[in-house]
C-alpha cells in the first residue's frame, strides 16, 4: 500500500527565510557524497536568491527554479524516499512524502529520530491505485508546470528542465509523454468519449 505522508520537521539550512522576503519549496533531494543537492522553486525577490548560492533560472518575473547544495540531516535522511515537496518557512519545514506502506513509514520516523530530528507526522492517506499518475509522474509534471514548461512560449526548454532534475533528455520526455497520455485517457474517459 502506497502512502501520502505530511509531516513537519525544523528548518535548519535555511533560516534567513522568511515569507516577508520569498517562499522556497523542496522539489526533490539528491545524495552527493556527503552533500545533498536540492531542486527548488524560490518565489520571491531576486536579492534574497543570491543568499541561497545556487544555479537558479529566471521563469517569471518572481520565480526561480534551481539547484542549491546543502549538508543536512533532514535532506540527507528524505533523500532517499520519494518527496513531492518541502515546503520551507521560519521555524519548519512541510513535507509530503511518497512511501511504500507503514514499514518505510516507521523506517523513516525511525531515521529522523536517530539523527536527533524532532518530526511530527500531520497526515497519512493512502495513495489511490486507481490514481492516473505515478508519483514520479506527478512530481515531474508539478516541476515541469511550475518551472513554465507549459507556457506559451516556453519558459523553459525540455533540455534545461532535464539538466535540472538530473535526468537524460529522453527519460524526461518519456515520462511526460506517459503522464500526458495518462492525464488525455482519463480527460476523455470521464467525458464518456
Amino acid at each position: 500500500m502506497i502512502l501520502r505522508v505530511t509531516l513537519v520537521t525544523p528548518t535548519v539550512p535555511f533560516n534567513e527565510l522568511n515569507s516577508a522576503n520569498g517562499t522556497l519549496t523542496i522539489l526533490d533531494i539528491k545524495q552527493e557524497g556527503e552533500s545533498q543537492r536540492l531542486l527548488v522553486e524560490f518565489k520571491g525577490d531576486e536579492e534574497v536568491l543570491q543568499k541561497f548560492q545556487g544555479n537558479f533560472t529566471k521563469v517569471s518575473k518572481l520565480k526561480y527554479l534551481g539547484t542549491i547544495k546543502v549538508r543536512g540531516v533532514i535532506e540527507e535522511v528524505l533523500s532517499r524516499y520519494i518527496i513531492v515537496n518541502g515546503v520551507i518557512n521560519e521555524k519548519s519545514t512541510l513535507w509530503t512524502v511518497i512511501l511504500n506502506g507503514y514499514q518505510e513509514l516507521k523506517r523513516l520516523l525511525k531515521d529522523l529520530h536517530e539523527h536527533g530530528v524532532d518530526a511530527k507526522v500531520l497526515k497519512v492517506t493512502k495513495y489511490k491505485t486507481e490514481d492516473i499518475l505515478t508519483a514520479r509522474q506527478e512530481q515531474i509534471l508539478r516541476i515541469a508546470l511550475e518551472a513554465g514548461y507549459y507556457e506559451f512560449p516556453r519558459k523553459i526548454t525540455i533540455r534545461g528542465l532535464a539538466e535540472k532534475l538530473e535526468l537524460s533528455v529522453s527519460s524526461l520526455s518519456e515520462i511526460i509523454r506517459r503522464a500526458e497520455k495518462n492525464v488525455i485517457i482519463n480527460y476523455f474517459d470521464e467525458k464518456g468519449l
